[in-house]
């Protein structure tokens, strides 16, 4: 790629290029921390929560565009099913894309 020939970046509304994304993998969570959850809180249905294709999706379309770590959350994400293939995704999303972390 020369130098006329940027790759696409995502800049924010303050004109800094994000290069850090914290990606929530799960609304549930057995700690309760207040200062993230109401004593009466009241979770999305399953079926409005992304898959795990559709967040390797994004993180996919976030790292071409320039970020380069990915911080997973939400809750305690290792009792998500099948997050070990997340974790294996985004290890190739290291050789091919920006994504460093």
């Amino acid at each position: 790629m020369n130098n006329s020939e940027q790759q696409p970046q995502l800049i924010d509304r303050f004109g800094r290029k994000v290069t850090y994304v914290r990606m929530s993998i799960t609304d549930r969570c057995d700690f309760r921390c207040v200062y993230c959850m109401d004593e009466e809180m009241t979770f999305m249905p399953r079926e409005h929560l992304l898959n795990l294709e559709e967040i390797v999706f994004l993180l996919r379309a976030f790292c071409e565009l320039g970020v380069e770590k990915i911080r997973i959350t939400g809750g305690e994400p290792l009792v998500r099913r099948n997050v070990d293939w997340l974790f294996e995704q985004l290890g190739q999303l290291k050789q091919s894309t920006a994504l460093r972390n």
